[in-house]
């Protein structure tokens, strides 16, 4: 091939041709695989959930299986016997497999994750002392995003225990302490009426607010405990309500919240 007079060797650019067609065939077969897997379309086998998860996980399997391919290409071009590494990866393939089991290991996890369902693409769950969104899962990796921004990426192998906010009802739990000058029969009153006023204040919601009394008598305040049953991973959101709402309450009422104070005494 010539290109201004000047030869191009075969080996310039037939691997440039195969890197082209690699990016046009990986973001072909993606697009492919996102319209049929959209967790916005409506799925007779699957949630939206698992959709997405599916959606994660074939994408990240394209990219490996094209890459490779391409790879494997571009070594032939230059007259690497990619026939005899194929055939020599099953003489090899115990060796492989010591070397890298911690890969594989990650592989198999993460499609156990998938079929037991454990969480899937947009769960909230908790995976350790990180708690956070799930943005992707991957045969090799699982990204979670915690709601201040921060990314963790965590090898499939290593989540052992996993908390999953999003699979069923959670429930609001919030300690409102108020002072021990209040009348215990008066804030529960209070109470009472404000939690049904403002349930429909708060959509998340799906059931009454109950307040279950007198939590704790701690060293300054009365501390009542109030819950609320509400959509999965939507607790974080209600408590934040809840306390508004209830702490207007208080306020219209004259019931004061304790805080800490300070008292400083001048020496004459």
């Amino acid at each position: 091939m010539k290109i201004f007079g000047l030869a191009i060797a075969k080996e310039i650019y037939v691997p440039i041709i195969i890197i082209f067609i690699a990016i046009i065939v990986e973001k072909g077969l993606k697009l492919i695989i996102k319209k049929t897997f959209n967790p916005d379309k409506k799925h007779h086998k699957f949630d939206s959930r698992k959709v997405s998860t599916i959606r994660s996980l074939l994408c990240n399997i394209t990219k490996y299986v094209v890459w490779i391919i391409a790879i494997l290409s571009i070594l032939s071009v230059f007259g690497v016997n990619t026939t005899a590494i194929i055939t020599g990866l099953g003489v090899v393939s115990f060796i492989v497999g010591l070397a890298f089991q911690d890969i594989l290991k990650d592989i198999l996890v993460g499609v156990s994750i998938l079929f037991e369902d454990q969480f899937a693409v947009g769960d909230l769950v908790k995976i350790g002392d990180f708690e956070g969104t799930v943005i992707s899962l991957g045969l090799k990796t699982t990204r979670i995003q915690a709601y201040t921004g921060e990314i963790k990426i965590i090898s499939n192998r290593n989540i052992s225990e996993v908390i999953n906010y999003s699979m069923d009802k959670t429930l609001a739990v919030i300690d409102l302490p108020v002072s021990y000058e209040s009348k215990i029969d008066k804030v529960e009153k209070i109470l009472m009426i404000t939690a049904a006023t403002i349930k429909e204040k708060i959509p998340q919601l799906v059931g009454d607010i109950e307040i279950l009394g007198v939590q704790e008598l701690s060293d300054s305040a009365v501390v009542f405990r109030i819950v609320g049953k509400c959509k999965p991973a939507k607790h974080y959101e209600v408590q934040r309500q809840m306390k508004k709402e209830f702490k207007i309450a208080l306020d219209k009422n004259g019931i004061k919240i304790p805080y800490p104070q300070v008292e400083v005494h001048n020496e004459k």
